[in-house]
C-alpha cells in the first residue's frame, strides 16, 4: 500500500516538476555481441520523491535488463519504459514520403507501358516495312510504274520509325531520372527505421528521497549491436642489422569496437568483457554415461595420421576480419579491459580503433624453416607475453627496426607464457626438401617386414652477404599404441639436433657460410608386432 501511494504521490509530481534533459551516457561495458551501457541522472525532489526521465535509449534494447540504483540514502522504486516515435513531425514526413513514393512507382509503371507501345508499334512498323518493300519491287516491273506514291509510303513508315525511337529515348531518358527521384525517397525513408519510422524508448525512474533535496540515479540496460575484437601492433628493434639476437620488443594492445545499437556513445568510459552472457548462468547437469562393446577383428592394422598442405597453418597467415558479434576465445578466463582514456564511438557500424596497452619486453630473433609446410626461411620473434593478462586470438602489424613488414596471428597465450611472432619471409635463402626413403611406397601394398623406415633431406642455400644459423624444425610421428615404437636412427640422423619426443619435434641450428649450401638429414623406424599389417 505504501509503494502504490508513492506511485500516486510521484504522479502527482511529474505534472508540475519540469524534467532534465537526456543524460549521457557514462559507462559501456562491450561484450562480445552485445553491450551494458549505464546513464547517470539527477532531478530534484518534491513531496520526497523524484522522477529521472532518460529518454532516447535504443528502442531494441533488452527490456528485462533495465535496472536503476540510487545513490546516497534514496531508493529506486521502479522502472517503466515506452516506444515513441523519435519526434511528433515523423509521422507526417513518413506519411509524405510514402505517398511520394507510390506516386514515382506509377509513373513508372505508366512508362512501362508507354515503352511496351511503342515496342509493339516498332515490331508491327517492321512488318509493314517488309511488305510494302516487296509491293514496291512488283510495282516497279509494271508498265507504269508510281514511284512516287510508293516513295511517300515509304517515307511516311520512316518517319514514324523515327518517331518511335524519340519516344523509346524520351521514355528511357525519364525512367531514370524517375528512378534517381525514387532511390532517393527510398533512402530517406530508410532512415525512420525499417519500420519507416524511427523510434527511441523513453524510461522513468521513480526514487524515493529519503530527506534528500536532490538526487541521482544510474540507470543501466543490455543492448544488441555491439562487438569488439582485438589487434596487436608488434615493434621489434634488434642490434643493428642483424638477422638475429637479442633484442627489444614493444607490444601494443589495441581493441577495434563496432556498435549499431540505435545511440551514440560520447565520451564515456569503455570496458572491454571477454564474458558471453548469451551462455546463461545456469550450472550444467551430467546426463548418464553408458559403455557398451562388441567383439573387434583379431587383425591390426597400422593407421597413420597425414595432413594436407592446405589445411596446415603458414607462418604469415592472417586471420579474416571479424564478423559483427563473433566469439572472443578466452579459454574460459573472461577478463576485462578498461581502455585509458574516455572515448567517442558513434552508432553507424564502423570499426573505431583505440589503444588499449603497451608493454615492452627483451625478446629474441631468429631464423626459422620448417620445410614440411613451406619451402621459405621466416623471420620470427620469441618472447614471454609481457601483458599481465592473456592475449587473445587476433592480428598482429610486425614492425622491424620501424618498417612495417607485414600481418600475422597470434594465438591465445595466458599472461607470462612463451608466444613466437613471424616478421616475414627472408628471401635470401633457398629451403628444399628432398624424400630419401619411404618403405611404405617401394615394398607394395602389403609390406611383409615390420621395419618401415623413412628419411628425409633439408638443403639450406645462403644467398645474403654474411654467415646466418637458422633453426631448422621437422618432426617425426608420435605413437599412441604402445605395441607400435617410433626410433630415431641417430646414426643417419644429422648430429647435434634437439629431440622433444613428448610433440615428435627435431630441431638443428644449421650455419651456413655465404654463397654455400648447407643439409640436414632425418632418419627414423616405425617398429611393429608381426600381427599388425600396414594398408
Amino acid at each position: 500500500m505504501l509503494r502504490y501511494t508513492t506511485w500516486i504521490v510521484l504522479a502527482t509530481a511529474l505534472t508540475t516538476t519540469a524534467r532534465a534533459a537526456a543524460p549521457a551516457v557514462e559507462q559501456v561495458v562491450v561484450f562480445a555481441d552485445r553491450a551494458e551501457v549505464t546513464r547517470r541522472g539527477g532531478a530534484r525532489c518534491h513531496n520526497d520523491v523524484a522522477a529521472i526521465s532518460f529518454d532516447g535509449l535504443p528502442a531494441e534494447l533488452d527490456v528485462r535488463t533495465l535496472r536503476a540504483q540510487a545513490a546516497d540514502k534514496a531508493k529506486a522504486i521502479g522502472v517503466t519504459s515506452r516506444v515513441v516515435p523519435l519526434d511528433e513531425e515523423s509521422d507526417a514526413r513518413v506519411r509524405e514520403l510514402q505517398q511520394s513514393i507510390r506516386q514515382l512507382e506509377q509513373q513508372l509503371a505508366a512508362l512501362a507501358d508507354r515503352r511496351s507501345v511503342l515496342r509493339n508499334r516498332e515490331r508491327t512498323l517492321s512488318g509493314y516495312t517488309g511488305y510494302f518493300t516487296d509491293l514496291w519491287s512488283e510495282e516497279l516491273r509494271a508498265v507504269r510504274p508510281e514511284p512516287k506514291r510508293w516513295g511517300d509510303v515509304l517515307d511516311r513508315v520512316r518517319r514514324e520509325r523515327l518517331s518511335r525511337v524519340d519516344g523509346e529515348l524520351s521514355a528511357a531518358t525519364e525512367e531514370r531520372a524517375l528512378q534517381r527521384t525514387l532511390a532517393a525517397q527510398r533512402r530517406r525513408l530508410a532512415a525512420f527505421g525499417e519500420r519507416g519510422l524511427a523510434e527511441v524508448r523513453n524510461a522513468e525512474v521513480a526514487v524515493s528521497c529519503s530527506g534528500l533535496s536532490e538526487v541521482q540515479v544510474r540507470l543501466s540496460y543490455v543492448v544488441g549491436g555491439a562487438t569488439w575484437h582485438p589487434e596487436y601492433d608488434l615493434r621489434y628493434t634488434g642490434k643493428g642489422q642483424a638477422r638475429s639476437g637479442e633484442g627489444q620488443a614493444v607490444l601494443m594492445v589495441s581493441a577495434v569496437i563496432q556498435q549499431a545499437t540505435g545511440e551514440d556513445w560520447q565520451q564515456a568510459r569503455v570496458l572491454l568483457s571477454t564474458a558471453r552472457p548469451r551462455l546463461g548462468a545456469e550450472a550444467p547437469k551430467p546426463a548418464q554415461l553408458w559403455i557398451e562393446g562388441r567383439e573387434a577383428s583379431k587383425q591390426k592394422v597400422l593407421v597413420q595420421g597425414t595432413e594436407r598442405r592446405e589445411q596446415l597453418k603458414a607462418g604469415s597467415a592472417t586471420p579474416g576480419p571479424a564478423a559483427l558479434g563473433a566469439d572472443l576465445d578466452d579459454r574460459g578466463q573472461s577478463f576485462v579491459l578498461t581502455l585509458p582514456r574516455r572515448i567517442t564511438v558513434l552508432a553507424d557500424g564502423r570499426p573505431y580503433w583505440f589503444p588499449v596497452d603497451a608493454v615492452s619486453a627483451k625478446a629474441t630473433a631468429a631464423l626459422v624453416t620448417v620445410p614440411k609446410l613451406s619451402p621459405y626461411v621466416y623471420q620470427v620473434v620469441k618472447l614471454d607475453n609481457p601483458a599481465s593478462y592473456p592475449l587473445l586470438p587476433g592480428v598482429v602489424h610486425a614492425y622491424r627496426h620501424g618498417t612495417y613488414v607485414g600481418d600475422t596471428a597470434i594465438e591465445y597465450r595466458a599472461a607470462g607464457e612463451p608466444l613466437e611472432l613471424s616478421l616475414g619471409i627472408d628471401e635470401e635463402f633457398k629451403v628444399e626438401r628432398i624424400e630419401l626413403l619411404d618403405r611404405k611406397r617401394n615394398s607394395g601394398l602389403l609390406l611383409q617386414s615390420k621395419n618401415l623406415e623413412q628419411g628425409y633431406r633439408v638443403e639450406l642455400t645462403n644467398r645474403s652477404r654474411g654467415r646466418a644459423s637458422v633453426e631448422v624444425r621437422e618432426r617425426i610421428p608420435i605413437s599412441k599404441v604402445d605395441q607400435v615404437k617410433v626410433e630415431l636412427d641417430r646414426g643417419k640422423t644429422t648430429p647435434r639436433f634437439g629431440l622433444d619426443p613428448h610433440r615428435g619435434f627435431v630441431t638443428w641450428n644449421l650455419s651456413v657460410e655465404p654463397g654455400q649450401t648447407g643439409a640436414v638429414e632425418l632418419h627414423y623406424a616405425i617398429r611393429l608386432p608381426d600381427c599388425w599389417q600396414v594398408q
